[in-house]
């Protein structure tokens, strides 16, 4: 039963995966297809090349897209932390996996504290696959973070520039017209005494705010013109239903 228990567990963590490309730095072939083996027994699917020097290593991380890299150690070809740091001169954000023979414990420590993912005895090769499925999944964590902490830093640099400036209007709109962000110059403009005050009336910005229709299909670009104008000039409709005209310049904004 546990034999049949671990082949099950083996087999789901494969299916998670897509392919997986791994750099090998390994002298022994046999080893490398020892841990593909046991990739395969855990339904990877893997694409896998060979390095043994740091220069072929540099070449070939250069030149092409892997998941992570798995490296033996010690080896001949390599001084001890020179992987982990040619990766952070690289600038490559790659989970390194460090195939080890009976390594102290206060070496694979610091290995991890370097920026290993993992130290993994080659007596104990079985648990590669485990080891490979965390580190992806970490890695995925990672860019995850980073993407948020970029839309964040995009978010606040747009809220500086648009309750700061109070020179020039500014506002943000869907591609459907919604009115989503507006600066104080923006709300002083069309006549209303808060943000809130415009924001909450929901307003179409192209049909509630922008008389002419043909400007308003040139905003949008949805005019049959072959070229748009940038900026225009456009008559625009205040609260007290009165029209100001503006000169409107913009550009698309990404989420």
């Amino acid at each position: 039963m546990e034999q049949v228990e671990q082949v099950s567990a083996l087999d789901a963590l494969g299916r998670r995966q897509n392919l997986v490309r791994i750099l090998f730095i390994h002298r022994s072939l046999a080893d490398v297809e020892n841990c593909l083996h046991e990739l395969k027994r855990a339904r990877f699917t893997v694409s896998s090349e060979v390095v043994v020097t740091p220069e072929q290593f540099a070449e070939r991380l250069r030149s092409q897209f892997f998941d992570l890299v798995v490296t033996e150690y010690p080896s001949p070809n390599w001084q001890e932390m020179q992987v982990l740091d040619l990766v952070g001169r690289m600038k490559k954000d790659i989970p390194l996996i460090f195939l080890v023979h009976g390594l102290k414990r206060e070496t694979a420590a610091e290995f991890i504290l370097k920026g290993a993912a993992e130290c993994i005895e080659m007596d104990s090769i079985g648990h590669l696959p485990v080891a490979i499925h965390r580190a992806l999944d970490e890695k995925a964590l990672r860019s995850q973070r980073d993407r948020a902490e970029k839309d964040l830093r995009r978010s606040e640099a747009r809220y500086r520039a648009l309750a700061g400036n109070l020179s020039y209007g500014i506002c943000r709109c869907s591609l459907d017209g919604r009115l989503l962000e507006i600066n104080e110059a923006m709300m002083r403009i069309l006549g209303y005494g808060s943000r809130e005050e415009l924001l909450a009336l929901d307003l179409d910005f192209t049909r509630d705010i922008i008389q002419d229709p043909g400007r308003r299909a040139q905003l949008l670009g949805q005019s049959d013109a072959d070229t748009l104008v940038d900026p225009i000039e456009i008559e625009w409709k205040r609260k007290d239903h009165s029209t100001v005209k503006v000169r409107l310049s913009g550009r698309e904004v990404l989420s």
